[in-house]
């Protein structure tokens, strides 16, 4: 499993708008520059996050996005999985059919509890804590 610089970006975005309080818009280009993410991928981003219900876009001249939920309440594992899907460290485990040694493969159940491990740490990690975190120097 890899990050991707897409949930790369989508982090930086959503860290951006916790960071200013989530609850007034600030517009995609703002976000986009304030996280130095291209502007047209920002524009992609933004559509995984409102999809997902991690952001609202707000439309109109004082328009832009805003947190759907606090802070507190968005983990790196949401914003992860609005970007990239579930998280599977191994095709077998996204995909059953994958795999014409299911069932008698020794590894399969490895690679299946390390994605779980993997799901409950990042789900453990909010992005008001990040920005606390960050706010203090750590």
């Amino acid at each position: 499993m890899e990050v991707t610089r897409r949930t790369d970006y989508a982090i930086r975005m959503v860290l951006e708008l916790a960071r200013r309080g989530g609850r007034r818009p600030v517009s995609v280009r703002q976000l986009a520059d304030m996280g130095a993410v291209p502007y047209a991928f920002a524009r992609s981003v933004a559509r995984d996050l409102s999809s997902a219900g991690l952001v609202v876009a707000h439309r109109g001249v004082a328009g832009g996005l805003t947190l759907a939920r606090g802070p507190g309440e968005i983990t790196l594992l949401d914003i992860l999985e609005a970007t990239q899907g579930p998280i599977a460290v191994s095709v077998c485990v996204r995909d059953h059919a994958w795999c014409d040694r299911m069932g008698s493969c020794a590894v399969h159940d490895v690679w299946e509890q390390a994605g779980k491990l993997l799901e409950q740490y990042l789900a453990s990690k909010d992005i008001a804590s990040l920005v606390s975190r960050r706010m203090d120097g750590e």
